[in-house]
């Protein structure tokens, strides 16, 4: 076992759950960085893809209606980016999760060492099923936040853990989502504090990322202001479209915290409620 080795299989609190995400992403963000390039990263090339072309489409076609043809022409590369756009980022998601999860997976199996090929092996024979399952899972969310916000958030949080469930216990991707309520009885205020914490620390560090393109749009402004008849659609040229690019790419990398910890949180309700990590311990114990 590795001396920095961090134990999952044990109940936390919620600074305990935000302390060790980050503390087994310092230790492990080499390799699981270098997994999740190899595995996602073909994903996430279509993703920004399809994101540069949606906002070329968008914002470079600004200030252009006044053509039927072009309005025509503008709406049809909108919806094709954004149909393009949607399923990507649904595929880049699922082996995202995948990747982390069963290098977590590995991680946990193998006492600290992560098995590259056991990763692949495993996100490449649940490839669809996590394809299904982000897709369910961004419906049953939607539907529940167009129903009410309320109820959006609370199905939200409840389905934070399905990924988990189906990886780490292998369930099918309906008693995965059936079972994550289950999982979650009781313990629902301390998963939604743990998990907007993380979402507010990862929109702080994600705003890093997005000054850059405030400060260029805000000199355009200014600019533009000294002109006798400005354009808006100069405003978005392609230094605003690549440093936009820029911020996507750091907004999807950076969800990884959001799926580590989500694992944490699957852990540390398990532990709660089956008590599995510490039956092992005693097992372990009685075989020494």
């Amino acid at each position: 076992m590795q001396d920095n080795y961090i134990e999952f299989k044990q109940k936390r609190d919620l600074g305990s759950i935000i302390t060790d995400t980050f503390k087994f992403l310092r230790h492990e963000w080499k390799h699981l960085f270098g997994s999740i390039i190899k595995i996602a990263g073909p994903a996430l090339v279509v993703v920004i893809a399809a994101y540069m072309f949606y906002m070329h489409t968008t914002l470079g076609s600004f200030g252009d209606f006044s053509s039927p043809n072009t309005l025509d022409g503008f709406t049809l590369n909108t919806f094709i980016s954004l149909f393009v756009l949607m399923f990507a980022a649904i595929a880049f998601y699922a082996l995202l999760y995948g990747t982390i999860i069963h290098y977590i997976k590995s991680y946990v199996k193998n006492n600290g060492i992560v098995d590259d090929l056991e990763v692949k092996t495993g996100v490449r024979n649940r490839f669809w099923s996590l394809v299904g399952l982000s897709f369910l899972v961004a419906i049953i969310s939607t539907v529940g936040l167009i129903m009410c916000v309320a109820p959006g958030i609370y199905v939200a949080i409840v389905l934070i853990t399905t990924y988990s469930i189906h990886i780490l216990e292998g369930r099918s991707i309906s008693d995965s989502i059936s079972y994550s309520f289950s999982l979650i009885k009781g313990e629902w205020w301390i998963t939604f504090a743990t998990i907007l914490v993380m979402f507010l620390l990862y929109y702080f560090i994600l705003m890093i990322f997005n000054i850059p393109q405030y400060i260029y749009l805000f000199i355009k402004m200014l600019t533009m202001t000294s002109q006798a008849s400005p354009n808006p659609a100069e405003m978005f040229d392609w230094i605003y479209i690549a440093l936009t690019t820029i911020a996507a790419i750091a907004q999807y990398m950076l969800h990884t915290v959001i799926v580590i910890c989500s694992v944490f949180v699957y852990y540390n309700l398990n532990e709660r409620k089956n008590f599995t990590g510490t039956m092992e311990s005693i097992d372990a114990i009685g075989k020494e």
